[in-house]
């Protein structure tokens, strides 16, 4: 009788385990809850028997795995390995991207021209290529900006295009 009963509570644990989803992390980690909702930039979801609603960016999470047995791919991991990814950097504007995700520290790029004639738009692209730069040779993968600044030229000799970017870059 004894493992019959012992049976039938692990056979209800199984299927409590088995009826859960599970968000699957870039970082290795997973979480076992159920998902209330996928909105653009984030999931939401509740760990069993609590009410309280958990938040995290889809920007930390490959993959999530239903209870169903549905698997949906959430995002592709950036791999930075140094100066030579810096391309692969994200820039965003969403604090919500860089939620749960380490923050690598605090840059500021700056590009100038001495022409007059050199456009605004090419100055800040500048300056975002070299803020990539620095958080590509920390390793992350993402950075949140904070201020961009830009000034056009003058006319005469003192005249040039500036452009200033300060962004906080961060990793999984």
């Amino acid at each position: 009788m004894k493992k019959v009963i012992f049976l039938f509570v692990l056979l209800s644990f199984c299927t409590i385990v088995l009826a859960q989803d599970r968000i699957m992390t870039h970082r290795g980690d997973t979480i076992v809850c159920k998902i209330s909702e996928l909105t653009d930039n984030n999931i939401k979801y509740r760990f069993e028997g609590e009410d309280l609603l958990n938040n995290i960016s889809k920007n930390l999470v490959r993959e999530i795995k239903f209870s169903n047995n549905r698997i949906q791919k959430i995002s592709e991991k950036v791999v930075i390995n140094g100066l030579e990814d810096w391309q692969k950097v994200k820039i965003t504007n969403l604090e919500s991207d860089i939620s749960g995700l380490n923050r690598k520290g605090e840059f500021t790029a700056n590009a100038a021209s001495g022409w007059s004639t050199t456009g605004e738009g090419k100055m800040q692209a500048k300056a975002m290529d070299k803020l990539k730069k620095q958080a590509s040779e920390v390793g992350a993968h993402i950075v949140l900006i904070l201020t961009t600044t830009s000034k056009g030229g003058g006319h005469g000799m003192s005249g040039g295009t500036k452009a200033s970017v300060t962004g906080v870059a961060y990793s999984y």
